[in-house]
């Protein structure tokens, strides 16, 4: 079993629907959006590779994700599904392994993709569809630290929070 070594606390979240036990972790910090995806060839059913990224939250902007169908994955998954009912009388174990390859070849066309911008260059980490909802949370997440981080740095902002605070202890 492939096993990655986490970044953070957060949840692990599979690379390939094919290789569901390769792991990947995205996470951000104080400082920093933090990337550690194993890399998959051969429509995710293999793992190759590997993607790590840090990226300082100063530089990050247009956080987002979207979906994406790659019809050429999902029309060959699907050829191959249908030869494996084809031959099913007649292979028996072998047409149940081209179901299972065409079925899962079929199902890596289904991609949710994690971007963000780095100093103005595209980013992207292709997820597996049944990913999508950790996708989201970790674009709100990321969105938020980005507030945070510059929040911290406006001047005039920090200066309105010391005088409120002040004039609220002064008050007491």
């Amino acid at each position: 079993m492939v096993e990655s070594n986490t970044i953070s606390k957060n949840k692990d979240f599979s690379v390939s629907l094919a290789a569901f036990w390769v792991k990947g972790n995205i996470f951000v910090d104080d400082q920093f959006l933090r990337v550690k995806i194993p890399n998959t060839i051969l429509f995710g059913l293999i793992p190759a590779g590997l993607q790590k990224d840090s990226s300082p939250l100063q530089a990050l902007s247009n956080v987002y994700t979207s979906s994406s169908y790659k019809l050429g994955r999902m029309a060959l998954g699907a050829l191959i599904f249908i030869g494996g009912l084809a031959s099913f009388s007649s292979m028996g174990i072998g047409a149940l392994i081209l179901l299972l390859i065409g079925f899962l070849i079929f199902g890596s066309g289904i991609l949710t993709t994690f971007s963000y911008e780095r100093s103005g260059v595209e980013k992207k980490v292709n997820l597996p569809f049944f990913e999508a909802n950790h996708a989201r949370e970790l674009s709100e997440q990321v969105e938020q630290a980005i507030a945070s981080f510059q929040d911290s740095r406006n001047v005039s902002k920090s200066t309105d929070r010391i005088i409120s605070q002040m004039q609220s202890s002064n008050q007491h």
